[in-house]
């Protein structure tokens, strides 16, 4: 297990070194576990095992991996700040969570930021630490937690997770809960005291910034702890967790149920189709699909086309656009029932590790889908060992109702009742890109649907914006990086201007870089004429 941002095994009581020492100074009085735990206070049903802090002095941050193109991916130089642990269990759990808290010393802004995680990674590690340290270096305090197991999201923890299971066939349950909302709600809790006794002040306001996971973490905290954050951002959110997960697998069912894996580029060249013809709907040919809603392309039309394959002539299948028909529907009963939404048309179905469709060909000319289902595997059937690739549409349809039966209260995240978070005065904004291929984009919009039902007010709290030719990622197309889309939200928090319209920049399906303003839902972007690379040639409608 790793929990180490710059390498090296997870080591709870080792985490607070987890930054190199640049500069070896006395930790000030503020800045060490006997001036913290003495002005922390005792927290109902936690349990404080260790307190580690340590003073860095003139540190440079060097960015990782998830910071590449990013305007956060430059190094930070001369920062000066507390970085303190706090190692904690509930009591009767047996979980050890860890809470990292980093507090500026020299220009703290009055304000605390906590910092979403990652696939099953509750935060921490590379995917907490370069959104994190930009904005620590900008005088927020800022915490992240482990939830109590690794925060290795690339590498084999990240698709093996040990934690899943406490022994054969039976959930890790501490753990799951942990991290699907309790260990959130103790950061914002622990969090906030740390900073509280090291400044003498509490924060005067308060935010939590995630994508993905952390994005589902940001709605489970306005759901269910509507008081811990003044504003929230929540962006591409995993939300819908125990419905959405069967949209990835789906396609490899019904490769598996055809005895039929199409090359591909077969997928590819039926994705370059429906793109040229529908991407001009929106009054600008730029790569990018904005008017879904208007594209009724079948991709039938392109069975028979002659395509170059890794050099090789193929023709483009009749399976091939059955199953990628169905990659875009989204996953069916045996009856033919809705179970959740597909993907965009458009959407790069076959995208290294994270698109739907992955498809290994071998020398012999055979092809097989490879896709690792892991929330079916060690949470859905309890078995990481289990064979999914033999079973009936029957069986497939009792694995979505187990799902959503047992984990739906637990993780599912899709309550739209937001009336605390609304009482509280709470303000939440979430985007996500029309070519995700990790969470369909229309979970995010069904959700949304569902709130402004309950509430038709919901626009004065909470905004939702679609991210044409977006995938999932801060720099997938035109996006808003992690920092411009903070300070919209604080901008809403403390100043009362609620965003309208969301700035984006970032190549277009072209290849060209490109400015846009993403609409607020239910508007979408259209052209109105002037430089295509402007974002005031675009108006919403």
């Amino acid at each position: 297990m790793s929990w180490n941002w710059l390498g090296g095994d997870w080591n709870p009581s080792g985490w607070v070194n987890q930054w190199s020492l640049q500069a070896s100074l006395d930790s000030a009085a503020k800045c060490s576990p006997a001036g913290l735990s003495h002005s922390l206070p005792d927290i109902a049903g936690v349990s404080v095992l260790s307190i580690e802090a340590v003073e860095e002095r003139n540190y440079t941050y060097i960015p990782g991996l998830f910071a590449s193109g990013l305007p956060e991916a430059n190094p930070i130089p001369d920062l000066n700040f507390c970085n303190v642990t706090v190692t904690y269990t509930h009591p009767g759990w047996h979980d050890t969570i860890n809470v990292n808290v980093l507090l500026p010393t020299d220009n703290w802004n009055s304000r605390f930021t906590s910092i979403g995680g990652g696939v099953f990674a509750t935060g921490g590690g590379d995917v907490a630490e370069f959104i994190m340290m930009p904005i620590m270096a900008l005088g927020y305090a800022t915490a992240t937690t482990d939830g109590g197991h690794s925060s290795d999201v690339l590498g084999p923890e990240g698709m093996e997770p040990s934690w899943a299971l406490s022994s054969p066939g039976n959930v890790n349950w501490p753990l799951l809960i942990d991290f699907a909302s309790v260990a959130l709600h103790d950061t914002a809790t622990i969090g906030k005291a740390v900073q509280e006794a090291f400044y003498g002040t509490a924060p005067n306001r308060s935010y939590f910034f995630g994508g993905s996971t952390g994005g589902r973490q940001a709605h489970m905290l306005a759901q269910r702890y509507p008081q811990d954050y003044d504003g929230i951002v929540g962006l591409f959110p995993a939300i819908n967790w125990d419905k959405f997960y069967f949209s990835a697998f789906w396609p490899t069912f019904v490769m598996d149920q055809m005895q039929t894996y199409p090359r591909p580029c077969e997928f590819d060249a039926i994705t370059a189709a429906v793109v040229s013809a529908c991407d001009r709907l929106d009054g600008l040919e730029d790569g990018i699909i904005s008017r879904e809603d208007l594209c009724d392309f079948d991709p039938r039309e392109v069975v028979g086309k002659k395509i170059q394959c890794d050099g090789v002539e193929r023709t483009v299948s009749s399976a091939a656009a059955e199953i990628i028909q169905k990659a875009w529907d989204g996953p069916r009963s045996s009856t033919g029932e809705f179970q959740w939404y597909g993907f965009t048309k458009g959407s790069d179905l076959t995208q290294p590790i994270t698109g739907p469709i992955q498809i290994h060909c071998h020398d012999d000319g055979s092809c097989k889908a490879e896709i690792n289902p892991v929330w079916i595997r060690y949470w859905v059937k309890k078995d990481p060992s289990v064979d999914l690739r033999s079973m009936t549409h029957e069986e497939w349809d009792d694995l979505v109702h187990a799902s959503i039966n047992e984990y739906d209260s637990i993780i599912g995240t899709s309550d739209p009742d937001l009336s605390a978070f609304k009482r509280r005065g709470g303000k939440m904004i979430n985007w996500h890109g029309t070519l995700d291929v990790a969470i369909p984009p229309n979970g995010s919009t069904d959700y949304y649907d569902r709130v402004l039902k309950r509430d038709p007010e919901a626009a004065d709290y909470y905004r939702y914006f679609v991210a044409p030719g977006t995938g999932h990622c801060f720099n997938c197309g035109p996006s808003i990086p992690p920092i411009p889309s903070l300070e919209y939200i604080v901008d809403w928090v403390e100043n009362g201007v609620a965003p309208d319209t969301l700035r984006a920049s970032g190549l277009n399906g072209l290849g060209v870089q490109v400015e846009r303003t993403l609409c607020m839902y239910p508007k979408v972007q259209h052209y109105t004429g002037g430089h295509p690379a402007a974002a005031s040639s675009f108006i919403c409608v």
